[in-house]
C-alpha cells in the first residue's frame, strides 16, 4: 500500500499486543500494559476470542484497531474502532467497519450489533454508520430491588408457571415464537435469526438454570401466555430479566405485572436486585418498569447491520 493509505487486514497474532494497544488507547497509561497482558494470556486459555481482531497498518505500523467477538445465536459484537488521528482518521475507521462486516457475512453470522454508553467517543457513532452499522435505537437499562414483593390488582387472571425443560421444550418453544409476534422490542430482528439462534443467546446471557426459565399459563385459555426467562450475572450480584414475553392474547390486561410479580417472588431469595434492559421505544414496557419502580442506572445507544 501507499504510504498515506492504510492496508486492512486481519491482525496477525504475533502482533496482537500492539493492536490492543491502539485498541486501548483511551485508557489510562497506568493500567493499559497490564489490559493488554490479561487479554494475551485469556486469549491463550482460550477465554476470549482475538480472531477477530483487524488492524490498519500504515508504513509498518499499526495506526488503527478493531475487535469483533463471536456471541451465541449467530450473531457478533463489534467494538467500535480506535485509529490515531491523522487526516485519513475517519476513512480509515469506516474502512475497518466495512472489512469485520464482508468478514463476519462470509462466515454467515446473521447480526452484528455494537452498544455505545455515554464513555464512547462521539465519533464512534459516525464511524459504525459509515462503515454499515446505523444507529437504530438505546437500550435502557433499569433495576429495582428485590426485598419489596410486588402486588398484582385484582381481577389479573392467574398464572401457572412450569420451568424449562424436555417434556415442555415444544411448547416453550411455541409460546415464545408467539410472544415476537408485534414484538416492540428491537423489531428490527423480526425473522432474522431462527427459534435455536434466539435460545442459544438467551442461554449464553448469564448463568443458566433450566428452573429459571418460566412458561405461564392463564387457566383455561390457551393462547393466553407468557415466558419469562432469569439469568445469573457472572460479575454482579443481580439476576437478570435476560426476556419477558407475552402472547397477543395475553396482553393488555395486567398480566405483564404479574410476569415481573413472579420473577421478583423467584428472584428475592437469592439476590437483593434485578435487573433489565428495554428498547426505548417499547412504550407500553418502559411504562410498566416505571411503574413498578424499576429506576434507570445505563443507556446504551445499539448500532445494527443484518449480514443476512
Amino acid at each position: 500500500m501507499s504510504g498515506s493509505t492504510p492496508e486492512i487486514l486481519p491482525c496477525p497474532s504475533g502482533e496482537r499486543g500492539a493492536a490492543l494497544g491502539v485498541l486501548y488507547r483511551r485508557v489510562p497509561d497506568a493500567v493499559r500494559p497490564q489490559l493488554i497482558a490479561n487479554a494475551l494470556r485469556e486469549s491463550a486459555q482460550g477465554l476470549i476470542d482475538l480472531s477477530g481482531l483487524w488492524i490498519a497498518r500504515r508504513r509498518d505500523r499499526i495506526v488503527g484497531a478493531l475487535l469483533t467477538q463471536p456471541l451465541a445465536g449467530s450473531a457478533a459484537a463489534v467494538w467500535a474502532p480506535e485509529v490515531d488521528p491523522s487526516w485519513r482518521r475517519a476513512a480509515t475507521a469506516v474502512a475497518l467497519v466495512r472489512a469485520a462486516l464482508d468478514d463476519l457475512r462470509s462466515r454467515r453470522f446473521k447480526v452484528a450489533q455494537a452498544l455505545l454508553d455515554e464513555s464512547a467517543p462521539k465519533h464512534g457513532a459516525a464511524d459504525l454508520t459509515g462503515g454499515g452499522m446505523p444507529r437504530v435505537t438505546e437500550l435502557l437499562y433499569l433495576e429495582r430491588g428485590t426485598e419489596r414483593p410486588l402486588d398484582v390488582a385484582p381481577g389479573v387472571p392467574a398464572l401457572d408457571w412450569t420451568g424449562f425443560g424436555a417434556g415442555v421444550e415444544a411448547e416453550f418453544r411455541a409460546v415464545l415464537q408467539a410472544t415476537y409476534i408485534d414484538s416492540l422490542d428491537m423489531p428490527e430482528l423480526e425473522g432474522i435469526r431462527s427459534l435455536d439462534d434466539i435460545l442459544a443467546s438467551h442461554r449464553a446471557a448469564g448463568r443458566f438454570v433450566a428452573s429459571r426459565w418460566q412458561l405461564g399459563r392463564v387457566r383455561g385459555e390457551p393462547g393466553a401466555a407468557a415466558i419469562l426467562l432469569l439469568s445469573e450475572a457472572l460479575d454482579r450480584d443481580t439476576w437478570e430479566v435476560a426476556y419477558l414475553g407475552l402472547t397477543p392474547a395475553a396482553r393488555g390486561r395486567g398480566l405483564g405485572r404479574a410476569v415481573l410479580a413472579h420473577a421478583l417472588e423467584l428472584a428475592a431469595a437469592h439476590v437483593p436486585r434485578l435487573e433489565l434492559a428495554v428498547d426505548v421505544r417499547n412504550h407500553p414496557a418502559n411504562r410498566l418498569y416505571r411503574a413498578v419502580d424499576f429506576t434507570p442506572f445505563d443507556t446504551r445507544a445499539v448500532h445494527l447491520a443484518l449480514l443476512r
